[in-house]
């Protein structure tokens, strides 16, 4: 089993925990609670955090950093490839996503990709929403259904943010 590291943090969003193999990051997650007395921090996971910190505070479009998306399969790599070609900033369709992404009749698979996304923020899956120009659906890395208030209340933001900070 590989090992993992983590960090958490409080963000306007609530809490954030950045997961790392020690290499790259593997995972972002929001928490309902804070992970008191639970992290156990590395290089990758900490640059990560303050990287977010940074993105969230209108000072970072681009982030660079190691990530991995192991076990997922070659399509789902390249549907993640696709999410860093839509510019900060802006929005597309899940159609428009499926067209980048050379799948011009895969709207739905388009969407499942966004669903499925293991670093929400950094593959930006929240720039992608539905024809009728409303949010749509949004994981963005946490528990609670896509649907659910709280999820789309955090693509709402993130939207707003690169929006107001281009």
């Amino acid at each position: 089993m590989t090992e993992t590291y983590h960090t958490t943090i409080l963000t306007v969003l609530g809490y954030m925990r950045a997961i790392s193999n020690g290499k790259a990051i593997i995972r972002l997650d929001w928490d309902q609670t804070a992970p008191i007395g639970t992290d156990r921090p590395d290089s990758v996971s900490r640059e990560t955090i303050r990287q977010l910190e940074a993105y969230l505070h209108g000072r970072l479009k681009k982030f660079k950093l190691p990530l991995s998306a192991d076990g997922k399969t070659a399509t789902s790599h390249e549907w993640l490839q696709t999410m860093f070609r839509i510019p900060y900033g802006q929005v597309v369709t899940y159609a428009e996503f499926a067209n980048i992404a050379g799948k011009p009749k895969a709207a739905r698979a388009a969407g499942t990709a966004c669903s499925s996304n293991p670093i929400p923020i950094i593959y930006p899956c929240h720039r992608v929403i539905r024809a009728d120009s409303s949010l749509g659906n949004y994981g963005g890395g946490s528990d609670l259904h896509p649907t659910h208030a709280e999820n789309l209340d955090r693509k709402r933001f993130l939207i707003e943010l690169e929006a107001q900070n281009l």
